[in-house]
């Protein structure tokens, strides 16, 4: 096989062969661009932690109240807002609330009772946030229906 510089610059041109000196700027280049990037990804993450959540546990205590349970993994300077439902065997919005979580120690458990209209069947951590604006799903109650008002630090939404 003949070495590639061996061959003239027109072949060369026409097969694509670069200089080891092209190669190795190229190669820098990609290199530093590499680095840069994952500065910025490290800088961006220090400066905004994610909040982690997960249900722990629900117990229906009531026709009125379901007692939730929960954790939270944040940065400890961070006011969380976690958004909880709850909902009856035909899966209609009994409660609904978004909890407050004054900035703190990093993991905490949170129990909170979920003031519901009638007997839950099950309750939901639909997220957490430290934005009290948050992707998850409104509230969903029927026509008619008293939205129940929540215990601080719980919001109940407005009815609309």
């Amino acid at each position: 096989m003949p070495n590639l510089k061996d061959l003239s610059p027109q072949m060369q041109q026409r097969y694509g062969v670069q200089s080891s000196r092209t190669s190795s700027i190229l190669l820098g280049i990609l290199i530093a661009l590499l680095v840069v990037g994952g500065a910025f990804y490290v800088n961006f993450h220090q400066q905004n932690p994610g909040i982690s959540s997960q249900l722990l546990t629900f117990n229906v205590v009531s026709d009125t109240e379901v007692d939730v349970t929960w954790e939270v993994n944040r940065s400890a300077d961070t006011t969380t807002y976690c958004v909880l439902r709850a909902q009856d065997d035909h899966r209609t919005d009994v409660g609904y609330a978004t909890i407050t979580v004054a900035a703190g120690a990093p993991y905490q458990q949170i129990r909170y009772p979920l003031a519901t209209g009638t007997k839950a069947a099950l309750a939901e951590l639909l997220g957490c946030s430290a934005s009290s604006t948050m992707r998850v799903p409104p509230a969903n109650f029927p026509p008619g229906v008293k939205i129940p008002d929540q215990p601080a630090p719980g919001v109940a939404p407005s009815a609309s």
